[in-house]
């Protein structure tokens, strides 16, 4: 991870936990597993951020890093735009649907996901999309759908397999018995 994806993975978990949470007051703490050479993606961190985000405060701690987002920095990150399938998926978990609803209204509004189950017993489904390097894992919890996200760096470096991605769009896998 450099200090570039670093201000963007920070940006975006900000908007996403305001988006499932709401707005809430404080600054918020992001903690990141590290390990590297902390004082280069540091300095590229803040020079990334230095102009628009300049309360953020970067920190090295054993074996991960913590980035401090002040409640001002919250607030103008809240409003900023954020990636479309990110949004999408968590307003469709605010309606609390069961995975296969879930599943069905990601394939109608996004044809070209790729999706397969997950062979990880912490994860029922593993959904993935060509325009967002993220990994969205879905679980079924009381017949509804929840889902962790991660950066494909992290999905792989957890030892997980992506859904296969190709030219032509896949269906979204049926989850019927039938």
């Amino acid at each position: 991870m450099d200090g570039k994806g670093l201000l963007s993975r920070t940006v975006q978990s900000v908007q996403e936990m305001r988006l499932k949470i709401g707005d809430s007051a404080g600054s918020v703490s992001l903690y990141y597993p590290y390990e590297g050479d902390f004082e280069a993606m540091a300095e590229e961190f803040r020079r990334e951020s230095s102009e628009r985000f300049p309360g953020m405060v970067l920190e090295m701690l054993p074996g991960r890093v913590r980035v401090t987002v002040p409640e001002e920095e919250c607030e103008r990150i809240a409003g900023m735009p954020m990636k479309g399938t990110m949004e999408f998926i968590t307003s469709l978990t605010k309606e609390r649907l069961p995975l296969e609803e879930f599943l069905e209204r990601v394939s109608e509004r996004y044809p070209d996901a790729r999706s397969r189950r997950s062979d990880v017993i912490d994860f029922d489904w593993v959904l993935s999309f060509p325009e967002d390097e993220d990994v969205y894992c879905l679980s079924e919890e009381m017949g509804q759908t929840t889902y962790h996200r991660f950066t494909e760096e992290d999905f792989l470096a957890l030892g997980f397999e992506l859904p296969e991605r190709c030219e032509t769009a896949l269906p979204i896998f049926s989850i019927r018995n039938d």
